[in-house]
């Protein structure tokens, strides 16, 4: 009987000493990556080592039904592997300021061989960090004769008690998060909407968590997918004047759509709740703005980590130029910290990018099979019949772009194809612009498009050509070596528009063209204290995604001072109306700023910023940026709306690119790309 008692003990403790190793390991992991990313720890870690028992518990499960022999071996290959996963994700945040998901692991063969460079050099600089991930897979080589002795603890009623305890965790956890109520941004949303971003559900629930959810979704997640809030007119009440009755009606940038028809010809749900949305809005209205550029020839840019702080009227005096004279936007926001094909989509489709768990591939790349009629290059062809343009000086299959760009109407040239360069990481955006601009500039009208590529990160002379090659212009600044790496970069954008400004004045055209250009993201590649330095000003996590929206309008006498919060997403029905486009703006996320609409600069978490109040979707605080008793009548049942509005402008936007939902409305078949002629 004592024999039988010892062994039972043994086996209790053999049993619990590895489920206690998984938990303490995957806490110890998930605690070491939060403290990197997040900072600070509140109580809400709790769901994370809730659903970490519970994993340790599979874990543990499967270990056990290894033989004997190789459990060692099978446990320290488990921790290896894990220990690269949590190690990427970290490197992978020290590069780009945030966590990658599911869909970013396709692109993981085209990422490494691209930011190879930028890995390497991360790795050493973080190396303390990185090294502290190898502590569980150390602590279970000092432990291995230990557990080589329990390895033979588990049998079937202990396996029975830890199949208990995994699910009483997982449930009890769930529970614990239902518990807390089920709006917008609360854990309950969070946990179960599928069109939380990867890093909100990682700051909430844990790494591994985030990739059960991202690889198999959430039970509820389907039950509201067309669920969408219809809104209604702003609450606040306003003065309005007396309309005489012989003032024309009101015009909207609205297409003839009969969308009650349209829902006969389709049994898809998707596409009758998007059809119900759009049916219910009047649209943006038209403006004295419209049309006001009809005539004008279009560069537009995407600036590769292009900012505020990149601007110096000494350093880049044509960025300054640029920036301050035109249609001068105040209160313009990047809603991106990172991904440049997600501020290139929203620039570009005045859509918000699709940042749900179940996306395969980036947003750009995913648009390609789809007629995109309000795309700049398509609508110019069509609506003016002007060819247009477009270039960027990397490799053409990254992101899939030599199929997403022709899609947008463009004939492109990459490097490589069209082009040359004589640097490759970065290339130059001197050289790019001199290998285009004759494409275009002999056109009666013409629209051209670039992505550029010198201001990318990494921001040291050492690595980075371009930030060595103009290095004697910023070496005598009082900034950090990296803050003046990062002006260095953008002298040659700088000089890149300095030369198409000489070719378009030389060409008699430039009081007839306007230059765009908003950037991809924020620059990740600084600090916050070393972009601080460049700006002038202490940041904090909404100011710092205050940027700088160039549209430099040539022969314009005067500035146009926009003072309506927009961002990535309100350029392009910004532009649309300034040309005179007909166009549909119940089918855009984004805003014409010369309308009458709801004007808001939205992150892509969905936090958003007004005149009057500042709203993080992360916490769900509300902070006000006047005095309450100053607010609008209505103001608060207004914020309300909006908070759902903002939601539903994303789900929306997810949806017409998932189910082409131009190609149904416009009856265009699958669009296909031909590539042949590269």
């Amino acid at each position: 009987m004592r024999l039988h008692g010892m062994e039972k003990h043994r086996r209790l403790m053999g049993a619990a000493a590895e489920l206690g190793f998984w938990f303490l390991s995957l806490l110890y992991w998930e605690a070491l990556l939060h403290g990197v990313v997040y900072g600070a720890f509140t109580w809400k870690f709790g769901y994370v080592a809730g659903f970490t028992l519970a994993i340790a518990g599979v874990l543990g499960l499967f270990l056990s039904l290894v033989p004997e022999k190789a459990r060692f071996w099978a446990s320290l290959a488990v921790t290896l592997v894990l220990t690269v996963l949590y190690g990427s994700q970290m490197v992978y945040y020290f590069v780009f300021g945030t966590l990658y998901s599911v869909s970013l692991m396709g692109q993981g063969g085209a990422a490494i061989t691209s930011f190879w460079r930028e890995t390497l050099i991360t790795i050493g600089a973080h190396l303390p960090q990185v090294l502290l991930l190898l502590a569980p897979a150390a602590a279970l080589a000092l432990l291995r004769k230990g557990l080589n002795r329990l390895a033979s603890g588990w049998n079937r009623w202990i396996r029975g008690g830890v199949i208990a305890l995994t699910v009483l965790a997982q449930l009890a956890t769930v529970q614990w998060i239902n518990a807390g109520g089920t709006g917008a941004f609360s854990d309950y949303d969070y946990y179960y909407s599928d069109s939380i971003a990867t890093s909100q559900t990682a700051q909430r629930f844990g790494v591994l968590t985030m990739f059960r959810l991202e690889l198999f979704g959430s039970p509820l997640a389907e039950e509201s997918q067309t669920d969408y809030y219809v809104p209604t007119e702003a609450t606040e009440v306003q003065e309005t004047e007396a309309v005489e009755e012989t003032q024309p009606p009101v015009e909207y940038n609205v297409l003839e759509l009969n969308f009650d028809e349209l829902n006969e010809k389709t049994q898809d749900e998707t596409i009758r709740a998007i059809n119900g949305f759009c049916a219910a809005q009047t649209g943006t209205n038209k403006n004295e703005y419209t049309g006001m550029l009809a005539d004008y020839n279009l560069i537009l840019l995407c600036g590769e980590s292009f900012s505020t702080a990149a601007i110096d009227p000494e350093i880049t005096p044509t960025l300054y130029k640029l920036a301050n004279e035109g249609i001068v936007f105040e209160n313009f926001y990047n809603s991106f910290p990172n991904t440049t094909t997600d501020g290139e989509y929203a620039l570009c489709l005045g859509l918000y990018p699709d940042t749900s768990r179940k996306k395969t591939a980036s947003s750009l790349y995913a648009s390609r099979h789809s007629y995109l009629p309000f795309a700049l290059g398509n609508i110019f062809q069509e609506q003016r019949g002007v060819q247009s343009y477009g270039y960027h000086s990397f490799q053409a299959s990254y992101y899939g772009r030599d199929e997403s760009h022709p899609n947008m109407g463009y004939i492109m040239k990459f490097a490589g194809k069209g082009m040359e360069f004589t640097s490759d990481w970065p290339a130059s955006d001197l050289e790019m612009m001199e290998q285009s601009v004759d494409d275009f500039i002999g056109q009666e009208q013409f629209h051209a498009y670039y992505m550029t590529f010198s201001g990318h990160y990494r921001y040291d002379k050492s690595s980075n050509m371009i930030a060595r090659k103009n290095w004697d212009v910023v070496k005598d600044l009082p900034y950090s070596s990296t803050a003046k790496a990062y002006l260095s970069c953008n002298v040659e954008l700088d000089r890149a528009l300095e030369y198409l400004l000489q070719r378009l004045e030389e060409a008699g055209i430039a009081d007839k063209t306007a230059i765009v250009m908003a950037g991809d993201h924020f620059p990740y590649g600084l600090t916050d204290k070393q972009y601080s330095e460049l700006v002038g000003y202490g940041i904090d996590d909404f100011s710092k995604y205050h940027s700088t929206l160039i549209f430099w309008v040539g022969g314009l006498e005067e500035p146009i001072v926009v003072e309506e919060y927009c961002c990535n997403v309100d350029v392009l029905p910004t532009i649309l109306n300034l040309w005179g486009f007909d166009y549909d703006s119940r089918m855009l996320a984004g805003t014409d700023v010369f309308s009458d609409g709801d004007h808001m600069a939205v992150l892509i978490d969905k936090s958003f910023l007004t005149d009057q109040v500042w709203f993080n979707a992360g916490t769900g605080e509300i902070r006000y940026l006047t005095e309450e008793n100053r607010l609008s009548e209505g103001y608060v049942e207004n914020m309300i709306r909006m908070i759902r509005l903002v939601e539903t402008r994303f789900a929306i936007s997810t949806d017409i690119l998932n189910t082409a939902y131009y190609n149904f409305i416009f009856d265009k078949e699958t669009v296909t790309v031909d590539k042949t002629g590269w």
